[in-house]
């Protein structure tokens, strides 16, 4: 029987095992059928470390800091490890951060590569300004070398892949494949069984703590609705003491929690809120929403990125234009004032993730993509 043994390559940051994370069970997942499964990625340290458990190693490159950018250099240690280990696929997490370096592998060691599309700043700026722009202007031109060179292309919606279309052409069209985010249903089992407020409306988001994700904003723009409100930000990053700031000086430092949860705990959680808001200005298919979306909350989120392929306005949710402030505010109030409207979106929400977006099914679909891949594909 022949060797199959797939790398997959990240620039995200993991602790060596036996540490547990989110992450470990979608690598138990994509590892099903593989006698080897190697993650390339970055540790918390700056050394090598290697770890294995059963079926799958774990490779942690020097972290250099907590951006992500030193793994650019750092992934063209990728050759070393082919030709040390001998992978029958590859697959890049971004075409820039180490798909550039599974690229060249791909090529010189002729082997399949699978290339994944997380965001939209492969396709427009995903922040303001002339950094914006360069990073968009580096991000789209260097993942065209990727795309030559990949066997398949994963986009998470068709809207993507129109995209992929219209800046990449058909030649790079060809290859994608549409595999959607998935959401874990034995973790989000949990849907809210009544949507009745205590007179106070409870508000979530999940997200970084980056400009992109428009937090900032968000916090103003909710004095604005009227609403007597409680704000949840799950997650962490370096504006969290901006927000702070805003609070105190719009006297609801009482109003907003900040906290950083695993996926078990975020499952408990969400089914207790009333609305979940994403206020992002740049998006890709964000997997928040998904999950959000699995705890029958009713969902109220901007247009951007690739989210046309999800929510459908008034259908599962309340899809917002700009000025965002304005459709916020109309939102906000209209979900307050009515239990049916939150209970009707809510319900449709859940039906959508159990329809299309269901862990088991998804994955049977990502592992089966890679496995047909070919060379003579591309």
């Amino acid at each position: 029987m022949t060797r199959t043994c797939l790398f997959h390559i990240s620039g995200n940051q993991y602790f060596p095992f036996p540490a547990a994370h989110h992450t470990r069970r979608i690598w138990n997942e994509l590892s099903k059928g593989f006698d080897e499964y190697h993650v390339i990625a970055r540790g918390f340290g700056n050394r090598y470390v290697h770890s294995v458990e059963g079926t799958i190693h774990l490779h942690l490159l020097p972290a250099f800091g907590k951006r992500m950018w030193p793994f650019f250099f750092l992934s063209w240690l990728l050759p070393w490890f082919v030709f040390r280990y001998k992978p029958t696929y590859l697959l890049a997490q971004c075409p820039v951060l180490g798909g550039l370096a599974a690229a060249f592998c791909s090529r010189v060691f002729r082997i399949p590569l699978f290339v994944e599309l997380h965001g939209a700043h492969y396709f427009a700026p995903a922040r303001p300004g002339w950094k914006g722009e360069v990073e968009h202007v580096l991000y789209r031109w260097l993942s065209r070398i990727t795309f030559w060179a990949a066997t398949r292309i994963r986009s998470l919606s068709d809207d993507m892949s129109e995209c992929v279309l219209q800046v990449c052409g058909a030649a790079t069209y060809k290859k994608v494949i549409v595999i959607p985010n998935r959401v874990d249903l034995e973790i989000f089992r949990f849907s809210k069984s009544t949507y009745a407020t205590d007179g106070c409306f409870r508000v979530i988001t999940v997200g970084s703590f980056f400009p992109r994700k428009n937090l900032y904003a968000l916090i103003e723009d909710l004095c604005k609705t009227g609403v007597d409100f409680r704000l949840t930000l799950v997650g962490a990053g370096p504006l969290k003491e901006e927000y702070l700031t805003l609070a105190d000086r719009l006297h609801m430092r009482d109003r907003i929690e900040m906290v950083s949860l695993d996926h078990q705990s975020l499952a408990a959680l969400l089914p207790q809120q009333d609305v979940y808001v994403h206020y992002a200005l740049s998006e890709g298919v964000p997997r928040a929403i998904l999950e959000a979306m699995a705890a029958g909350l009713p969902v109220v989120a901007t247009r951007v990125g690739f989210i046309k392929g999800v929510l459908c306005d008034e259908e599962n949710a309340l899809v917002i234009d700009q000025p965002y402030t304005d459709g916020l505010v109309k939102s906000l109030r209209s979900l307050a004032e009515s239990e049916d409207l939150r209970r009707r979106l809510g319900v449709a929400a859940r039906h959508t993730i159990e329809e299309r977006f269901e862990w088991n099914r998804v994955f049977d679909q990502y592992r089966s993509a890679i496995k047909a891949m070919s060379l003579e594909e591309r």
